[in-house]
């Protein structure tokens, strides 16, 4: 709050953390007070009163000084693009060329830097390289650390932390989407991230779970995880799966960690297992490889980790 208050604020940030931690949510609320003109000199918080028109015009994503890149939806598909295109970075750098029409500052939020292909990403750096004034980029990212060094090297960076299950639980509960056991089980489950537990909780929450159990022991003992695979390749687990990837991916990531601060010997064999797993899910959405055919080779991928253990 010091560096906006001072007009101190850097034109680019990278905002990293786990997928539902919050990074859209904070690069939002940093939006609207930004682009608020009667942000008062001296202000402590992030709060912009819902009833002001940069708060209005942000929510109905009709801010003319404010710029989303992200995958776009092809209507003809049905679905949306893999990554985020060379054309939207290039919108995005047209966007900034262009003086803020209502006087103020300029933002652009990419959400997320993990969907750029070597072009877009190669496209960002310049836009980062020499960002116009009154300017300020929000790079959101969930694996900082596959981005382009030069892209990292240009962002103040901003690490958003998993919160305590107790805390998670509890907004759940003031959110009314889930009570006592069950909001204890989701923010188990969600791994410290209040956004990703809220979805599950709205969503097909308790049979995604139960899937990443269920695969998490079958796989880890070499049992068959066929049952698992056949389960989340139907049509009725279209809203399981991409919750189900993202926990699996968290866990091993989890694992990991745990294992590390632990001095174990599998923390680095882990690590590996999750990059391994996590590139098979995407490039296997990318070309629309079946489900079940990408959950069997996790499970190979989990045995020949394990076995060797």
């Amino acid at each position: 709050m010091q560096a906006l208050n001072t007009g101190a604020l850097a034109n680019g940030w990278l905002i990293s953390g786990g997928e539902g931690i919050g990074k859209a949510t904070l690069a939002f609320r940093l939006a609207r007070m930004l682009l608020w003109p009667d942000r008062p000199s001296t202000a402590s918080s992030l709060e912009v009163p819902t009833i002001a028109r940069a708060s209005t015009l942000v929510a109905a994503g009709a801010h003319p000084d404010l710029f989303i890149a992200e995958r776009l939806y092809d209507e003809k598909k049905e679905r949306y693009a893999a990554e985020i295109s060379i054309d939207t970075i290039r919108n995005l750098s047209h966007f900034l060329s262009h003086t803020a029409s209502m006087g103020g500052w300029r933002v652009a939020i990419v959400d997320t830097a993990d969907d750029l292909n070597r072009n877009s990403a190669n496209a960002l750096l310049k836009v980062l390289e020499e960002p116009p004034p009154k300017t300020a980029i929000f790079v959101l990212s969930a694996a900082p650390g596959r981005l382009l060094a030069t892209i990292r090297s240009r962002c103040r960076r901003v690490d958003l932390r998993p919160l305590p299950d107790d805390m998670v639980a509890d907004f759940l509960i003031r959110e009314g989407a889930a009570t006592g056991a069950e909001a204890a089980r989701i923010a188990q489950a969600a791994g410290g991230r209040p956004g990703f537990a809220l979805s599950l909780a709205l969503g097909d929450g308790a049979d995604a779970i139960e899937a990443v159990d269920a695969f998490w022991t079958a796989a880890r003992t070499g049992a068959d995880v066929s049952p698992i695979a056949q389960r989340l390749s139907g049509k009725n687990a279209d809203g399981v799966w991409p919750l189900f990837q993202s926990m699996l991916i968290g866990k091993m990531a989890q694992a990991a960690a745990n294992d590390a601060l632990a001095a174990g010997q599998a923390a680095g064999r882990l690590v590996d297992l999750r990059e391994t797993v996590d590139t098979l899910f995407t490039r296997g959405e990318a070309v629309n490889l079946d489900r079940g055919q990408m959950v069997m080779a996790a499970g190979r991928a989990f045995r020949s980790v394990f076995a060797a253990a």
